[in-house]
């Protein structure tokens, strides 16, 4: 309209009769209308914001369902040995969710198991130093140092897998990594790091009859006759049906030469289990050492001198009968060889090697047996392992300390 002015103020038309402007003039209204305006603002974008939010997290939730869906790919993939078709899969995942470590330690698994080391490697390095105490982490890091020949590494892994931290573990979980650090040890010559461990594995290990035996046995292969014998009585004083365990015993008490408990152990081992032909050989030795030992403190003096006659003249077969497997003379003067000295030697000591003169002069005892074990030594070095009675007498002589 002709006349109208805008107010400088709120932007309404000015009538052309009025002065001023009646909102504005109005100042309660004004705020109102303003307030109300403001209000809607933030209704509005409470809405967007909302709406927003809805929208990211649905954004996310399809994420890391995908993520989910490719990570259980794989997870077949290596349920049915085909870890190199897993790996696209695992990776897959980890587009969908990068962050994950349980998808970026399946992926380091499945490397490994591709022989893709390095890659393993290094995803594994960068898991454990965001968290060096994962047990599973740590656990992997081992085994992929046991691949590379790094003892070193694989003894510090494997502590740290014992000590760290698994999700739901078990003490049974633990003493099964301790377990497996101890074979390690052991099929690498590490003898004195596996008995250590294997002391920490006794300590932990519940009394249960089997898992005593399973000790016994760890100590059987790392050469500690007395600790694995001791596990095994106390396996068997918690069950004395287990034919493994007086087995174990009876193997332990025969390496270290108690052939009397040996043969009771061995004896209980073949009335549980018949089949046991490693109890039935070792009964059988066992037997024929004490048979013919002539140091065995329970046989009498005459039964001694017996032995030693017996032994002598055991030796000295053995001896000729070597000699002609390799076309030796033996009656060569003077003696050249070594099996020729010997057998001068027992020449010249045989004419005493009767019991009237043995009781006259029992030191001879100790010589002749002397010569009984060198002649048994050099005849197994030149003519092959021992047998039968030729290997209960070096059983002897490794029993009194006799030097190889």
């Amino acid at each position: 309209m002709q006349g109208d002015k805008i107010c400088a103020t709120c932007g309404q038309m000015i009538p052309s009769d009025t002065s001023e402007c009646p909102i504005c003039a109005n100042g309660l209204g004004f705020n109102l209308r303003r307030e109300t305006l403001l209000l809607l603002c933030f209704v509005l974008l409470g809405v967007l914001f909302t709406a927003t939010g809805f929208v990211v997290k649905f954004y996310h939730a399809h994420e890391k369902a995908l993520a989910e869906e490719w990570y259980q790919r794989g997870e077949a993939m290596l349920a049915e040995n085909k870890p190199q078709d897993a790996l696209t899969d695992f990776r897959t995942a980890l587009f969908h969710d990068e962050g994950n470590a349980r998808y970026q330690l399946r992926l380091a698994q499945a490397l490994v198991a591709s022989g893709h080391l390095e890659e393993a490697r290094t995803y594994l390095t960068r898991l454990w130093q965001t968290d060096p105490a994962s047990g599973p982490v740590n656990l992997e890091l081992a085994r992929l140092a046991i691949r590379r020949g790094d003892v070193a590494q694989v003894i510090s892994y494997y502590h740290n897998a014992i000590d760290g931290v698994w999700q739901g573990a078990s003490e049974q979980q633990r003493r099964h990594l301790r377990q497996e650090l101890c074979e390690y040890l052991i099929e690498h010559g590490r003898r004195t790091e596996a008995v250590a461990e294997l002391m920490a594995l006794s300590s932990e290990t519940p009394d249960d009859p089997s898992l005593r035996t399973q000790v016994g046995d760890l100590f059987l292969k790392a050469q500690d006759y007395d600790s694995a014998l001791k596990e095994f009585r106390r396996s068997l004083n918690l069950d004395r049906k287990q034919a493994a365990a007086w087995a174990g015993a009876g193997k332990a008490a025969f390496e270290m030469a108690n052939y009397r408990a040996a043969r009771i152990y061995l004896t209980r081992a073949l009335d549980l289990d018949p089949k046991d032909a490693d109890s039935a050989r070792m009964l059988e030795m066992t037997d024929r050492v004490l048979e013919i030992d002539p140091f065995d403190r329970f046989v009498s003096t005459q039964v001694r001198r017996r032995r030693v006659i017996f032994a002598f003249q055991h030796a000295l077969t053995r001896m000729e009968a070597c000699a002609q497997t390799h076309g030796e003379d033996l009656s060569i003067a003077p003696p050249q060889t070594e099996l020729q000295k010997l057998y001068a030697s027992a020449l010249k000591m045989k004419p005493e090697m009767r019991e009237q003169i043995l009781r006259r002069n029992p030191d001879l005892i100790d010589s002749a047996m002397a010569l009984v074990f060198q002649t048994e030594q050099v005849v197994a070095r030149q003519c092959g392992p021992p047998h039968g009675i030729d290997q209960a007498l070096l059983l002897i002589a490794q029993k009194n300390g006799v030097p190889n």
